[in-house]
């Protein structure tokens, strides 16, 4: 009894430990927290058990069937946590056909394997999930009849702590639907059975499982979303150029403010919109626009909306030092087009007012080769 309480302590510490490890993070790719309504879901399964798993002598004679229904949450692609209700009837003492009924329950960190090592996917078809966790089973000779009828219903009667490991291999069918296969193996107190441990035996006794069943997602949202990182050169650059333009400032704030022996210069009079051609970078091997990118096209929208005979050419380019030639071409390509895109479909500026191009890297309008990840608007 003392080894097998040693055991459960054991195997409670690596159970806290993995659960405060748990990270969005799956294959290097950092994720969006989903809010605490998503992600959950509900597994209902049946299968057989066998007790008493020293050993595989007359396993077929020790064969029961279980029952089982799941709650839980995936935190993250990788890790997730659920709380299991199952109850069953293996056969204890199979030459004389004893079959004790038993309940229980029992809490495990699941660990999702495929994405762990093949990356997240959404619609993937397969994965490989072991997980790990502790539980209580109580034991009954019939059902709700307890073993001992003169003693308390949780003193002396037949209960045990569990640690409770296995392998669940989940099949998506639907968004929101999976079958699973589970292996699980569970290790309870020696006399958990009605039986006395021979002296030098084990100390616990072992149950083999096998289930199969369903698993439905309990609404909210499933999967996860990747979030949009920046490029740090991108943010680098843009630091720059605001120092630049501090540093304009600070010369002009250092010009006097009149100077009597100048002669007076009559200011311009505004005739229309003055358009400064605007940029539009992306992120490395990328045409995806980052949000923070749109002010630029919302820009030029505004500039072709107040100048109705004005039109656009967008021109995509690629930076030399990443990819190939061939591949850059395509990629420029991309990033002209989803540019033109948002101009029309966002921003209801008509097709015959824009004309696109693309350089791929034949063409580097930037000195820096990070900046050459462009879409440029010009003006004809």
């Amino acid at each position: 009894m003392k080894k097998f309480g040693l055991l459960l302590i054991s195997a409670l510490v690596a159970f806290c430990i993995s659960a405060q490890e748990v990270q969005n993070v799956s294959h290097g790719t950092v994720y969006l927290k989903n809010k605490a309504s998503d992600n959950w879901f509900m597994g209902l399964g049946g299968g057989i058990n066998t007790y008493n798993m020293k050993g595989f002598s007359h396993f077929g004679d020790r064969i029961g069937w279980m029952g089982q229904i799941t709650f839980g949450r995936w935190n993250s692609p990788i890790w997730g946590m659920r709380f299991a209700v199952d109850l069953g009837e293996p056969v204890t003492d199979y030459k004389n056909d004893v079959k004790m009924k038993w309940a229980g329950g029992h809490g495990e960190i699941m660990y999702n394997m495929t994405n762990a090592i093949m990356g997240y996917k959404p619609d993937r078809v397969y994965s490989f999930v072991p997980y790990l966790g502790i539980g209580y089973m109580y034991g009954m000779k019939d059902w709700f009849e307890r073993p001992f009828e003169g003693e308390p219903v949780f003193k002396r009667q037949n209960q045990s702590l569990t640690l409770n490991g296995g392998i669940i291999n989940n099949f998506r069918v639907g968004k929101n639907v999976n079958l699973f296969l589970e292996i699980g193996y569970r290790l309870m107190q020696e006399s958990f059975d009605f039986s006395a441990t021979p002296a030098g035996d084990w100390e616990y006794d072992a149950m083999l499982s096998a289930l199969a069943g369903v698993q439905f997602g309990l609404g909210g949202k499933q999967d996860f979303t990747p979030a949009e990182l920046m490029d740090y050169s991108l943010i680098n650059d843009l630091n720059s150029q605001i120092n630049r333009l501090r540093a304009e400032n600070e010369e002009l704030s250092k010009r006097p403010e009149s100077c009597p022996e100048c002669p007076e210069i009559e200011e311009p009079v505004a005739v229309g919109t003055v358009y400064v051609p605007n940029v539009v970078y992306f992120r490395i091997d990328s045409y995806k626009i980052d949000r923070h990118q749109h002010v630029s096209i919302y820009n030029t929208a505004e500039y072709l909306k107040q100048n109705p005979d004005a039109k656009v050419k967008i021109v995509g380019y690629a930076d030399k030092l990443t990819g190939y030639p061939e591949y850059n071409w395509k990629l420029s390509e991309k990033r002209a087009k989803a540019v033109a895109d948002v101009l029309i479909k966002e921003y209801g500026i008509d097709s015959s007012r824009i004309s696109v191009d693309w350089k791929g890297d034949t063409e580097q309008p930037y000195p820096v080769n990070d900046w050459n990840r462009v879409a440029i608007f010009f003006t004809d």
